[in-house]
């Protein structure tokens, strides 16, 4: 999973991410993941994790999830590659998260907190 900020001059810049697999093959491509006031200057307070064929990311609190996407059925939060509107998009990452919380349940989703 790649992290990008945007370098511009304004009060909230937007944090990207993109999902890779180890051979840096592109699996899901850059998108919009949260805005942000702070400039990042390293990664240390992302972690990417694995349950299955799902990955997801945190940012800070190990326990608050940005990003999730299935490796096996393209559904994903913020992203998928289902084409699907932004409701279902929201419904399939909150199916998902509730899918890794069954090894993790501390683990919650940012978007509904």
């Amino acid at each position: 999973m790649n992290i990008y900020q945007k370098d511009e001059f304004d009060f909230v810049t937007p944090l990207y991410y993109e999902i890779l697999d180890s051979n840096e093959n592109l699996i899901l491509e850059k998108h919009h993941l949260i805005g942000t006031e702070d400039h990042i200057t390293d990664l240390e307070n992302f972690k990417a994790k694995s349950y299955d064929s799902i990955v997801y990311l945190t940012w800070g609190n190990e326990n608050e999830i940005y990003a999730v996407y299935d490796l096996k059925s393209g559904k994903g939060y913020p992203k998928s590659k289902l084409n699907g509107t932004w409701k279902s998009e929201l419904e399939n990452g909150t199916e998902l998260v509730n899918e890794i919380r069954k090894i993790n349940p501390n683990l919650i989703a940012n978007w509904n907190k």
